[in-house]
């Protein structure tokens, strides 16, 4: 459940919906690592990694080849909807091929995501954690299913085998 801590946010969505997850995807318990964070505003769907040998979790920048995209933001982290207020508990979705989401345009870099016609379309990360059909150097995160519309996308998540193109 959000609590929205202004009245103009009791609108708002996650941005991060799974829609296959009871068997395929794991709300993974970790921690935020603040001080790689600091006061960057994280939404739901934002690509996370691993922090070290550490349970802490950070953004994703899309190009470090010493890190590994871990998975999805589940918790709106600073900013208006903060979720986290002083805690650093926090959700990251795990998933294999079968882990089916719906990310909506908060988690998205502004591209344009209707004009793809491509079968297996790769997904990456920006230098900012947002999800990008335009490979910045680093691994695939998750595989294009569908793209209703520039602001929501059905995606299926590549971790464990980013390179691998699934069918």
């Amino acid at each position: 459940m959000i609590r929205a801590r202004k009245l103009s946010n009791v609108h708002k969505k996650r941005s991060c919906r799974p829609l296959y997850s009871h068997h395929q995807a794991t709300p993974y318990a970790a921690f935020l690592d603040t001080a790689s964070v600091g006061t960057t505003v994280i939404v739901p769907g934002m690509v996370a990694t691993q922090i070290g040998a550490t349970e802490k979790m950070g953004i994703y920048d899309g190009t470090n080849a010493a890190l590994e995209p871990f998975g999805l933001f589940a918790n709106f982290i600073n900013g208006d909807m903060d979720e986290l207020g002083d805690g650093t508990e926090i959700g990251v979705w795990r998933g294999g091929k079968d882990a089916v989401f719906e990310v909506l345009t908060d988690a998205l870099a502004a591209v344009s995501w209707t004009g793809i016609s491509a079968a297996n379309t790769a997904v990456f990360a920006t230098s900012g954690g947002k999800l990008t059909n335009s490979d910045g150097g680093g691994p695939r995160v998750a595989t294009l299913m569908e793209a209703p519309s520039n602001n929501k996308i059905i995606i299926r998540l590549a971790l464990g085998d980013p390179t691998a193109v699934q069918s």
